[in-house]
């Protein structure tokens, strides 16, 4: 009897682990396992989180030489909004000033955001030029 009493305590300390696990993990924000872009803030992997966020700062830094693979890399950036333009289709969104690197993000809805706003932008990454980038799809939020 003892043995089996034994087997069966085991068997609910292993369920009531993974059990524990399971919920933990509900309740934590999804993080990248490796930084996948060391020295590189803002980017990541397809449809990933970056350890940092890009800022107007940090932009230079990031994008400085990176020559993006054939696989989609992802750019996360905050700042504050310096344009709000829509074709009646789709939205166009930028970040950053003129005289830097502008981030143009390109999505369904501008979400009621206006000129100055802080925001966060996240999408597929694709350098233009030295001075822009384009995020194609790209979701927005405020800050």
């Amino acid at each position: 009897m003892n043995d089996r009493c034994e087997k069966a305590g085991r068997r609910w300390a292993a369920i009531a682990l993974v059990a524990g696990v399971a919920m933990a993990a509900l309740g934590s924000p999804a993080f990248s396992q490796d930084d996948l872009y060391p020295g590189r803030p803002g980017l990541a992997g397809p449809e990933g989180t970056p350890p940092e966020i890009a800022t107007c700062e940090t932009i230079g830094k990031t994008l400085d030489g990176f020559k993006p693979a054939r696989d989609r890399v992802d750019l996360w950036i905050s700042g504050p909004l310096t344009l709000v333009h829509t074709d009646k289709v789709l939205w166009y969104l930028a970040v950053c000033p003129d005289t830097g690197i502008r981030v143009m993000c390109v999505t369904y809805s501008d979400n009621g955001m206006k000129i100055g706003d802080r925001v966060v932008l996240a999408g597929a990454l694709e350098v233009q030029d030295r001075k822009h980038a384009v995020l194609d799809p790209c979701l927005a939020s405020r800050e």
